[in-house]
């Protein structure tokens, strides 16, 4: 009789070990998969940079555009990745801008490679961004699913931020693309 007790009590603490294990691998998988997108960041602000030297070389009065350079390269938390693909965004459309100005970069061998590079970056991000969209996914359906919803409060676990789809950059990447065929 008094063996009964016992071993439900060992059933729900190896069940929580389990789902314990189960919420932590989940944790690695998104930041493993953040990684990746970090290192895609770091990739498009490289191919940003060597833009913005190839547009400096033809447009030197807009210094306005080549002083505001994105300062991070990869973002800690989802926010500031979401933070750091707006502002990549960003410089990618004011380049596009100062180009409209300048046909000669337009057509330069350089920058038409550099915009085939960023088409693909962009490409490699968002494949990148739906990985760990797809594990925060996962994890969150967990976290909101009794009876594990119970480990993760006990853990202190709350339902983790999507990276977001920027809309309107990617229209304005869209339009740079333009001269790439």
């Amino acid at each position: 009789m008094v063996l009964i007790p016992i071993i439900v009590l060992a059933v729900v603490f190896f069940w929580f070990i389990g789902q314990s294990n189960k919420l932590n691998r989940y944790v690695v998988s998104i930041e493993e998969s953040k990684k990746t997108v970090d290192i895609t960041l770091v990739k498009r602000y490289d191919t940003i940079s060597e833009m913005l030297k190839v547009a400096k070389a033809y447009a030197k009065h807009e210094e306005k555009v080549f002083t505001e350079l994105v300062g991070l390269r990869q973002g800690g938390s989802m926010k500031d990745t979401n933070q750091v693909i707006a502002n990549q965004n960003d410089v990618l459309s004011q380049i596009r801008a100062v180009a409209e100005n300048y046909p000669d970069l337009l057509s330069s061998e350089q920058f038409l490679a550099l915009q085939k590079e960023i088409a693909s970056e962009n490409e490699d991000l968002a494949a990148a961004k739906r990985i760990v969209n797809s594990n925060v996914r996962v994890i969150n359906q967990e976290i909101v699913s009794f009876p594990t919803s119970l480990v993760a409060g006990f853990k202190g676990m709350a339902k983790f931020d999507f990276l977001e789809e920027d809309l309107q950059g990617k229209r304005d990447l869209k339009d740079l693309n333009y001269n790439i065929d």
